[in-house]
């Protein structure tokens, strides 16, 4: 009886033992596992077009391994947390992406020693997003180093044992219009405009797909855009009431693809209404401007300030038909 007491014993003890020698198998598989921090402390952007700051979507290469994932912004800290999940270990990373982090977006990236393709499809060519790529990536040492990265720099070396701080730079996908109005001087003394709604149109492109190139030691070295969706588009820019004066103000602004078949279809689409001096409004109107002279040879990057006046045609021979239905004029 003693004797079968003791096998059992015995039998529990290695079993025990080997639970014990298990779970320090899988703690050591786990370590090896476990992931260390990245931490994106500082952000630059081309000075044109500079909008507000959001999540960037990140693609991080190493040798044939990518990793995606994205830096979520906080607009109450203004800071960014990092949603990357690196494994421990030493190596060189290549960082690509862009920002905002748009859902409707699909993103991809192909990419060689040399350099990366970054594809963004479904991209829409009139939108009030500031589409920027990430151009640059500066490694520092320090959490409060916010020194400027450099346009065609994307590795950094990662080690898990430290912190791993980076600041990027990143360049405008698009072309931003600005609208800037007023009214002439003279009309201004016998009415009052007042803006009710600014609408840019496009009656064959809703829908594109943009391959941007990335090299080394450039930055974008290239960039195609192609049409994938040919449904009427629209950007609502403004829809709230702006009186003008007789100083020019920035309006409202919108972004757009720098594409010539674009450029050449665009229309800018302003409802106003006109008041006399006593406060009673005499009429709604609608203006239609084709802006493709004004945005001729606009670039990837720029910001084109359009100003428009608001003016009678026959400023000498007025009638009331003339006072009550003004000409919306565009110069840049």
């Amino acid at each position: 009886m003693r004797k079968g007491i003791y096998n059992i014993f015995v039998i529990t003890a290695l079993l025990l033992l080997v639970g014990c020698s298990k779970d320090s198998a899988d703690d050591n598989n786990s370590a090896q596992e476990s992931y260390a921090p990245l931490q994106m402390v500082g952000l630059s952007r081309a000075v044109e077009g500079d909008t507000e700051w959001d999540d960037i979507h990140a693609f991080l290469t190493n040798s044939t391994t990518l990793t995606e994932g994205k830096f979520k912004y906080d607009s109450s800290t203004e800071e960014w947390s990092t949603r990357l999940k690196l494994k421990s270990g030493s190596r060189t990373y290549r960082l690509y992406g862009f920002m905002p982090d748009d859902a409707e977006l699909t993103s991809s990236l192909t990419w060689t020693d040399d350099d990366a393709v970054l594809r963004l499809e479904n991209l829409d060519p009139l939108t009030p997003k500031d589409y920027s790529i990430i151009t640059g990536v500066r490694q520092v040492e320090l959490a409060t180093d916010k020194t400027s990265a450099t346009r065609g720099n994307f590795s950094f070396e990662y080690r898990s044992n430290r912190n791993n701080y980076i600041n990027l730079f990143l360049d405008h996908l698009l072309s931003q219009i600005e609208f800037n109005m007023k009214v002439g001087t003279t009309y201004n003394t016998l009415r009052t405009i007042k803006v009710k709604k600014m609408t840019l149109k496009l009656a064959n492109i809703s829908r594109m797909t943009a391959e941007i190139t990335l090299a080394n030691g450039t930055g974008i070295s290239n960039i195609s855009f192609t049409t994938t969706g040919t449904a009427a588009n629209s950007c609502v820019m403004l829809n709230e009431e702006k009186t003008l004066t007789t100083t020019g103000t920035v309006i409202c602004s919108a972004f757009a693809a720098p594409v010539e078949s674009l450029l050449n279809n665009l229309v800018l689409e302003t409802e106003f209404d006109v008041y006399d001096k006593e406060g009673k409004k005499i009429a709604e109107r609608t203006a239609t401007n084709k802006l493709t002279t004004p945005l001729a040879d606009v670039e990837r990057g720029e910001k084109r300030t359009l100003l428009i006046t608001v003016d009678p045609s026959y400023l000498y021979v007025l009638s009331d038909a003339d006072l009550d239905n003004p000409t919306i004029k565009i110069e840049n």
